[in-house]
């Protein structure tokens, strides 16, 4: 099966910027927000937002499917097997698009496919940034992907005034599979679109300085 995606052009024709592909957290109506997030950085130019909803066969079926992946009944977890689905598919769409090296941005669950994704084509991608996932979520990546050496620049970021502990709780996820990773709290006050803006200018500030 392959991922349905919305392909936006760079901004300003002509005018080059990192490819980036955007993923979205949990449901379909934050893909307009998060694309004009990356946009708004000024370094990103050509946008690729998956719907992680849905994907279809090659016969062009459409299949109704999950969020990126599923949560077991009863809240008592995180299903591995769809994660890892969803990291591949993922996976698959970089190698289909053909991109130059493009930053992977994923929020909630899709900074989770993101991460997995951009281990898994260590080699085609230039960087990930991960925003507001759940750090035990990293420990279901596949373990391919937690072996990728070398690993590309990693930036985690959380979005909740009180996330501290938690990026410092990923850092350590991941140290213990050798990956580094910078991080990024914002500190809170104002509203949505302060959020969105400091969050642009620290994606900015990132992929400048490489």
């Amino acid at each position: 099966m392959k991922l349905v995606y919305r392909d936006s052009e760079a901004v300003v024709p002509g005018v080059p910027g990192v490819p980036a592909v955007v993923f979205h957290r949990d449901g379909m109506t934050s893909i307009d927000e998060l694309t004009g997030v990356a946009v708004a950085s000024g370094m990103v130019g050509r946008v690729v937002a998956p719907y992680g909803d849905y994907a279809f066969y090659p016969s062009g079926m459409e299949v109704g499917g999950i969020c990126w992946y599923r949560a077991l009944p009863g809240s008592l977890g995180t299903d591995p097997i769809s994660l890892t689905r969803a990291v591949v598919q993922a996976g698959d769409l970089l190698d289909d698009l053909d991109l130059d090296r493009p930053v992977l941005i994923g929020w909630g669950q899709g900074g989770v496919v993101a991460l997995g994704a951009g281990l898994l084509r260590a080699d085609r991608v230039g960087s990930v940034i991960c925003v507001d996932a759940l750090s035990e979520h990293f420990d279901l990546l596949p373990a391919p992907a937690l072996t990728a050496d070398p690993a590309p620049p990693v930036l985690l970021a959380i979005t909740h005034p009180d996330g501290g502990p938690t990026l410092t709780e990923q850092q350590a996820r991941l140290a213990g599979h050798g990956i580094t990773a910078a991080t990024w709290q914002w500190s809170g006050g104002g509203t949505g679109e302060d959020r969105d803006s400091a969050m642009a200018e620290r994606i900015g500030q990132w992929l400048e300085d490489g």
